[in-house]
């Protein structure tokens, strides 16, 4: 920016205005006069669009109202200092007493208006340059200032010589309102100013472009603090245990020194668990991170829908039987709280898949992304919207949250992809607003439509045609049993998916043609996944943290009633062992069920049709609970044993075991990471100079084979820390099963010890229990109502804090008895 912008004719002191609005109407009216702009109510509605996006005030009495807009015909910079000061919305809730305005012509030449904030900010971080703007008492004195170079205010300077902050690792999100121009700023500021005064800096933008250079995972484990510049809500899961503060981005704009000394003096730490957390499965990096995100979205949409759908189908067969609907027998009660609540319920799971997928691709690319992904989830989740293959007259089953995971992922990428495109400064405004929803939304719409719907109709067809052939043949037990499993089994993989819908077509299929075995395995089978997960966070509750298990109970009633959707999110979280563990006891529910030939007249599944007579009362009805109970059984043993084996006991060899590999592994991939990032830093300042090479003719090879070379070197690089992970990982194994055999042969002499321990801790709790007891009978005795239900608080509490002391207790019991194999297995490794 030149010194020229800077007018004397655009500077005036002690204006007599009362309002903002008074000051941007002077500011039209006399840049109209000076033909800098030929619109004065547009250059109005500028400053007034500015504001609504968040206010320009800022701390001190000064305020930086911008505008840019075709309109403006000139860059220029109104001073205006008020006789009285004026309520501008400021950081500090102060008036405002001067005004630096700033006129901007959109289009290439306006690129200026960033530097020109940026300097202005940076004139308003020095306390004295205030001052003298108060004070000065001519034209003159303002440009004197506006044109000088910056001063270090006494707070820098106090900061500078601060050597316990020199290298202070900090890291920070900006993210404004809109996302356009204050988020960058703030960037530019901090990385700017923090650098020259001993700090670490790594900044993190959450614009309309998308996520900008993304922390790493080791970044913000090294960070000594962590800002939150930001005037929207922003994701803080990450930085559990680290000392954070939040700020407005406007102060981080202003004042980024100050806004440090502000974290060191008054930040926190965020305390708190991250969802679904257990001793082998901590916070995953990668594609699993963006699904994790989008479940978090999830969530909420799918208890809300289940639960409207369980009391309304659950409620509407108790009355009108299993065969009908929420609206009535005869559809008499359309409009009735029943049909209602299944509308409000059947709106939340249309919703569920395309929320799940628009929030993956935000979490990988930004908002740019929600659109796109959400809108191909959408088409995904309705198998009318697929062109099926010749031979086929409609398909018939959806892609469901599979579906939505394929369409998030890809929407993120692509819109990740195309933003690092190399787009003319003009059309990138446009990108995430028009091109990007088009271009992807339209490209991933047309692959379900045209690609991806069709085949996977045809196969689930061939499968459900063979699964009929079959039971209109002759049915043995074993064919019956196979055949329940097969069912089963589909019924618990994907949980409303493909899979599971080809299972429920079939057996609705056959129920029409009378055979009514199909639907009778889907039916016991279709509960075994939400009741199995629900149940599970009840057995082994130490894995699952209090929003999981508040899913757990959802999960539970919507089994009850048929709703195999509250499963999906272990599923998702936990895919391996969730999935395999679903798989296994729907298989044994379908099983039994097929095996013993039990019948099911109802479309639906779950403990409801077999209590509303759907499944034949007597014998049927005890093989159908059978069936479900079995099945429900098998999934909570394997998967509640597998949480278990996977984390060992408390303090034990192999749960040291355990934390050793996974931390090995990420360390790996940090540093695997860091090095593919340094070849993609490589290739791009090569190909840069390549095409400065060319451009001035000279000979670009010796800068191809000098790249060639270092990135040959760092791809070694990567090759021996791989090397070296598996050689650690070998050598952790081997310690481990050594050490293993030791630690078990030292525990069976220790049997009767623990026992007596355990059971002595037992017995001090129930005697402290049972005094508790006594003391609240006794005080409830000549309480009042008010006074009881308070005793009953207090007993409550008292009753959590000592089951609390309990767990405890034998944790470090535990943790004590095995310490000395844990500190020989961390000596060797």
């Amino acid at each position: 920016m030149t010194d020229d912008i800077f007018k004397s004719e655009l500077i005036f002191l002690d204006q007599q205005l009362n309002s903002k609005a008074e000051v941007f109407d002077f500011i039209a009216e006399v840049s109209l006069k000076n033909q800098l702009t030929n619109n004065k109510q547009a250059l109005i509605s500028g400053f007034e669009n500015r504001e609504q996006e968040g206010s320009t005030g800022f701390e001190d009495g000064f305020a930086i109202p911008h505008a840019r807009i075709a309109e403006v015909k000139q860059a220029a910079v109104f001073i205006i200092r008020l006789k009285n000061g004026v309520d501008w919305n400021s950081l500090d809730g102060k008036p405002t007493n001067v005004v630096i305005a700033l006129l901007v012509p959109d289009g290439p030449s306006g690129d200026e208006h960033l530097s020109i904030l940026s300097s202005i900010a940076t004139k308003l971080l020095n306390e004295d340059f205030k001052s003298k703007m108060n004070l000065a008492k001519s034209k003159k004195q303002i440009l004197e200032l506006l044109r000088a170079k910056e001063d270090q205010s006494s707070a820098i300077k106090e900061l500078q010589s601060e050597n316990q902050n020199a290298k202070l690792k900090v890291v920070a999100i900006t993210a404004c309102i809109t996302g356009i121009a204050h988020t960058y700023l703030a960037e530019e500021k901090l990385l700017q100013e923090l650098p020259k005064h001993g700090y670490s800096i790594r900044v993190e933008t959450q614009g309309s472009k998308g996520v900008g250079t993304p922390l790493k995972e080791s970044e913000i484990k090294e960070a000594d603090l962590v800002i939150f510049a930001t005037d929207t809500n922003v994701d803080k899961s990450r930085f559990i245990g680290k000392k954070c503060y939040q700020t407005k981005v406007a102060k981080a704009m202003k004042d980024p020194l100050g806004t440090v000394k502000n974290a060191i003096d008054l930040g926190t730490i965020i305390e708190g668990k991250t969802n679904f957390q257990t001793k082998s499965s901590k916070d995953r990096e990668g594609v699993m991170s963006h699904i994790m995100a989008g479940i978090s979205y999830m969530i909420p949409v799918i208890v809300l829908g289940g639960i409207c759908l369980a009391f309304s189908i659950g409620i509407a067969k108790a009355i009108w039987g299993p065969t009908a609907g929420t609206d009535g027998p005869n559809g008499e009660y359309k409009w009735g709280i029943l049909n209602t609540m299944s509308l409000v319920g059947g709106a939340a799971f249309a919703m569920m898949i395309p929320i799940l997928a628009g929030f993956i691709g935000n979490s990988i690319s930004g908002r740019a992304a929600i659109a796109p992904a959400m809108v191909g989830a959408f088409l995904g989740n309705n198998p009318a919207n697929f062109m099926p293959l010749p031979g086929m007259d409609v398909v018939a089953t959806p892609a469901g949250f599979l579906g939505a995971i394929a369409a998030g992922l890809m929407a993120g990428y692509a819109v990740k992809w195309i933003n690092t495109w190399r787009v003319p400064r003009t059309l990138q405004a446009a990108m995430p607003i028009f091109f990007i929803p088009i271009v992807v939304g339209l490209g991933i719409g047309l692959l379900f439509i045209y690609v991806i719907g069709g085949p996977i109709g045809w196969l689930m067809d061939q499968i459900s045609k063979g699964f009929s052939q079959a039971y209109k043949s002759k049915l043995g037990v074993f064919a019956g049993l196979g055949l329940g499993m097969a069912l089963g089994a589909m019924a618990g993989f994907d949980m409303g998916g493909p899979v599971n819908k080809i299972a429920f077509v079939t057996g609705s299929a056959l129920i029409t043609a009378g055979i009514y075995e199909p639907m009778g395995a889907v039916a016991a089978a279709i509960p075994v996944a939400p009741l199995g997960m629900g149940i599970t966070t009840l057995v082994v509750p130490k894995f699952f943290d209090k929003d999981t298990k508040n899913l757990g109970i959802a999960a539970i009633i919507m089994g009850c009633i048929g709703i195999s959707e509250g499963a999906i999110p272990f599923a998702i979280r936990d895919p391996k062992r969730a999935v395999v563990s679903n798989v296994l006891g729907s298989a044994v529910a379908g099983g039994i069920a097929g095996a013993l030939m039990v019948t099911n007249a109802a479309a639906h599944g779950g403990p409801i049709v077999a209590i509303l007579g759907a499944v034949p009362y007597g014998l049927q009805t005890l093989f159908f609970f059978i069936a479900i109970i079995a099945g429900v059984a098998t999934t909570t043993l394997v998967y509640s044993s597998w949480l278990l084996y996977d984390a060992g006991k408390p303090g034990s060899v192999k749960e040291a075991h355990v934390e050793r590999l996974y931390q090995l592994n990420q360390n790996c991939k940090s540093e695997i990471n860091d090095l593919k990032e340094q070849i993609f830093i490589k290739k791009s300042v090569s190909k840069k100079q390549i095409r400065e090479a060319k451009l001035s003719n000279q000979d670009f090879n010796k800068i191809k084979t000098a790249t060639n070379s270092e990135i040959q070197e760092i791809q070694e690089k990567i090759k021996q820390t791989k090397n070296d992970y598996n050689l650690q990982k070998e050598k952790a194994k081997i310690a481990f099963n050594l050490i293993k055999k030791d630690e078990a042969t030292f525990l069976k002499t220790k049997v009767s010890e623990v026992k007596e321990f355990f059971g002595k801790a037992g017995f001090e709790k129930k005697e402290k229990l049972k005094s508790l007891k006594d003391d609240l009978t006794k005080k409830e005795a000549s309480a009042n109502k008010l006074e009881v239900k308070n005793l009953k608080t207090e007993f409550l509490n008292q009753k959590q804090e000592l089951d609390s002391d309990y767990k405890e207790q034998i944790k470090n019991y535990q943790i004590n008895i095995h310490k000395k194999f844990v500190d020989q297995y961390k000596q060797i490794v």
